[in-house]
């Protein structure tokens, strides 16, 4: 029997194995340390909580409209209107069972079969493997050179006449690096000199550090029309498991990425209550879940200025620290060498039960990400464990 090829083009998601292994050490008794987390660690607001619960309890428990409530659609449509100064109508906007669903609609919407799509290393995990979905290709920008941001000169070099799409993430995962205003500029006078889409992953938009402002390549006047925004409620309200991702851009790209999603998927109608909720309720727990989160990467910053022989990018958003850690390749444990970010990891669940996501999966086999989304007594006993490993070599 055959499998389908598409299926030997794309690889497992990196975070999702290391996550795997954590569950399995904790259901054996083991005192794991995971900071694998891309969610945040807080409880859902308990506003939204109560819109999911009421929707319930109503019986509001069947399909709704394939690209989502309108009444949905509308908050959203206000939510841009609002937080970035972004006209939408309700047709330019497509609510979908997750971000992760919504950029796929996006990808395989945009790119086929002998397209080019840039995307931008270190990348979040599924970037590359939906590119691969669409059976396009993906065209990686190294950004390690250049303080993990792309320049102007490094875009205008990789773009070709097959260039279809961008694929941008800023706040990013995993690195955390922010693109000022004046950075973005100065790239998209690069994209307006092309004919190339823009997916805009801006998931963590409310996750800032340092006064740093978000802004959105689609606020470009000369790019509204080629930008699609990808948005959710799963890192700013906590409500990773809730499943409600949304997208906005130009109506033809909204109705290709509405009739991909048709046909396999539909955003849960109690979530989507739940997420009418999150837009148009109580703000407040947003600042407070971001004032936590900075306090957590001073903490880890100011912890690892005691180690000057550890690099590490310096997050102005979303909530990871990437490290590098290529000094220990080549040192062994156990009679095992240590020949990659794998084979450091695999040495940390061993050694220290302290579980963390590979870089390799990010597009940068140097690095591993640990996620700050975890309790201020985690974080330390993590960050002991982390010295503690690399001391032992």
């Amino acid at each position: 029997m055959r499998i389908a090829g598409r299926s030997k083009r794309i690889e497992k998601s990196e975070t999702l194995r290391v996550k795997e292994k954590a569950l399995q050490l904790k259901r054996q008794g083991v005192d794991v340390v995971d900071l694998t987390a891309g969610e945040p660690d807080f409880p859902t607001p308990a506003n939204v909580c109560e819109a999911g619960i009421t929707a319930i309890q109503d019986g509001f428990t069947r399909y709704t409209a394939n690209a989502g409530m309108p009444e949905l659609r509308q908050a959203i449509v206000e939510k841009f209107e609002k937080d970035n100064n972004l006209t939408y109508s309700t047709d330019q906007i497509i609510v979908s069972p997750g971000a992760k669903p919504a950029l796929t609609n996006a990808v395989l919407a945009l790119a086929e079969k002998g397209d080019d799509a840039i995307v931008i290393a270190p990348y979040w995990v599924s970037y590359v493997q939906q590119v691969r979905l669409a059976n396009a290709n993906p065209i990686i920008i190294d950004s390690s050179g250049t303080n993990f941001k792309i320049t102007p000169q490094d875009l205008e070099a990789h773009i070709t006449p097959n260039t279809r799409l961008i694929m941008f993430n800023s706040p990013s995962n995993p690195c955390g690096v922010v693109y000022s205003p004046d950075e973005l500029a100065s790239l998209a006078e690069v994209l307006e000199k092309h004919d190339i889409w823009i997916v805009s992953d801006e998931i963590y938009e409310k996750i800032l550090f340092d006064g740093c402002t978000h802004k959105s390549f689609a606020q470009f006047p000369n790019l509204f029309e080629k930008t699609i925004v990808i948005n959710g409620v799963s890192k700013a309200f906590s409500m990773t498991g809730w499943r409600i991702g949304y997208s906005a851009g130009p109506k033809e790209v909204i109705s290709a990425m509405g009739k991909i999603q048709s046909h396999y998927a539909m955003a849960p109608s109690i979530s989507q209550k739940a997420a009418l909720e999150a837009l148009t309720g109580d703000q407040g727990n947003i600042e407070k879940m971001r004032q936590t989160f900075e306090r957590r990467r001073d903490f880890l910053v100011k912890k690892l200025r005691d180690f000057p022989n550890i690099t590490y990018v310096y997050p102005q958003g979303a909530f990871y620290l990437f490290l590098d850690i290529s000094s220990a390749f080549g040192k062994k444990w156990s009679g095992k060498a240590i020949e990659d970010c794998l084979d450091f990891s695999e040495y940390l669940i061993e050694t220290q039960h302290l579980v963390v996501v590979p870089g390799s999966g990010f597009g940068s086999p140097n690095h591993i990400r640990l996620s700050f989304a975890a309790s201020d007594k985690e974080l330390d006993d993590g960050f002991t464990r982390l010295i503690r490993s690399l001391e032992s070599l």
